[in-house]
């Protein structure tokens, strides 16, 4: 069954083609990317034209493969998501269509005789930045499209990238101001988290800590990737038959995702939380190692594994020890989990995650790699992250500042 990473927006489109560089992620997931602006779709590298939707204000949604399509996505929202917002609500019936176009046209596995239909996307994923326009304007209508879609049976994770609020950092946002882009951050949160089960944070403020060159902007999308195809991929990317191995490490699903991502029990209690992701690698080879079979092989501490992807939240000023829950999944050679020398205190990466908070769940995976990594999701209520109270401060300053603000 296919899961759906849908990107809006330029934020959004860039880190789907990340993820999507990954082998055979195309197996197991159907990429769907919407923008406003064909500049930041022709820079994708991984998702084909075939998967692409334009925005424009004058044709609605317009499918990549039209022609003429770059004559008609040219404009995008110039930074104004109440402006996408509505245009998305005169053309919203036109994303049901697409999702049914791109759900319908998803490689089927050898083992399924059928072409999957709209039951059977159950997890889904929407990325998307909210200092700009387009993504987080569209949003909430992509995530309220795939639930209607698939009849509210598909769980939906928004990955949403926080705007620098320190001032102009390069890349996207240097046009704009800080507390411009924080208004438009509070709309996008306060509309998104009433149509998803669990948001998951990226902040660009990490960034503004060094000389946030165009490339830095690459490599952070690259480890949101990274640690995203790590959390939900397990042995099923690199077709690994776990009963190979003499190891059962324990499991973890995307359900188990999603419960960590959110609050409360039954439909009418729940409450979506908010996330911190972070990614810690150590590599299980020295370069001698490369060379020579059977030397070269090192240990790997747990604790410190721990540690670093605590160190690494994707959240400034994120504190671990506010979190209300916890996920990690350590991904590692098949000695490394077993019974061996070299096998990491998975219980080490437990006690970590407990004490930051009561509710803990960890999970363990096998890899060819010649490496290991620690993926972990740390959840907040929205009310402990400081970071969004900074925002929130900053957008009020904004409003009451700008009468050019439509609330």
């Amino acid at each position: 069954m296919p899961y759906l990473f849908v990107g809006a927006g330029q934020a959004g489109s860039g880190i789907v083609d990340d993820i999507f560089e990954h082998t055979n992620m195309s197996k197991i997931a159907t990429p769907v990317i919407f923008n406003s602006t064909i500049r930041d779709l022709q820079n994708l590298s991984n998702v084909e034209a075939d998967r692409w939707y334009g925005i424009a204000e004058q044709y609605g949604l317009v499918e990549g493969t039209t022609e003429g399509f770059e004559e008609q996505v040219t404009g995008g929202f110039g930074r104004d998501p109440v402006r996408a917002d509505e245009v998305m609500d005169e053309h919203a019936d036109e994303l049901q269509s697409a999702l049914r176009e791109q759900v319908g046209s998803a490689e089927v596995d050898a083992d399924e005789d059928e072409v999957p239909g709209s039951g059977d996307v159950p997890f889904a994923f929407l990325f998307f930045g909210l200092g700009g326009g387009t993504g987080c304007g569209i949003a909430p209508h992509i995530a309220e499209a795939i639930s209607s879609f698939t009849d509210g049976t598909t769980r939906i994770i928004a990955v949403c990238v926080l705007p620098n609020t320190e001032g102009p950092v390069g890349g996207d946002e240097e046009e704009a101001s800080p507390s411009r882009q924080a208004w438009n951050a509070r709309y996008g949160l306060d509309r998104i988290e009433d149509v998803v089960d669990g948001v998951v944070l990226v902040d660009n403020q990490r960034l503004s800590y060094h000389n946030a060159a165009e490339g830095q902007f690459t490599e952070y999308n690259e480890y949101i990737a990274d640690a995203v195809v790590d959390l939900i991929s397990g042995p099923i990317l690199e077709r690994i038959d776990r009963s190979d191995y003499d190891v059962d490490p324990p499991i973890i699903d995307l359900q188990d995702i999603v419960t960590s991502l959110s609050f409360g029990v039954g439909e009418d209690d729940r409450e979506p939380g908010y996330a911190a992701l972070g990614r810690s690698v150590a590599m299980t080879r020295s370069l001698r190692g490369y060379l020579l079979p059977f030397v070269g092989r090192k240990s790997v501490d747990a604790l410190a594994l721990a540690n670093l992807a605590d160190s690494k939240q994707t959240v400034a000023g994120a504190d671990s020890r506010d979190a209300r829950k916890a996920i990690g999944l350590l991904r590692a050679p098949s000695r490394y989990i077993r019974e061996t020398d070299y096998r990491i205190g998975t219980s080490k990466l437990r006690t970590f995650l407990t004490t930051r908070c009561d509710e803990v769940n960890l999970g363990a995976t096998l890899t060819r790699r010649n490496l290991v990594s620690f993926t972990a999701l740390f959840t907040y209520h929205r009310d402990d992250i400081d970071r969004i109270a900074e925002i929130e401060r900053l957008a009020a300053e904004y409003e009451d500042e700008s009468e050019a603000v439509v609330a």
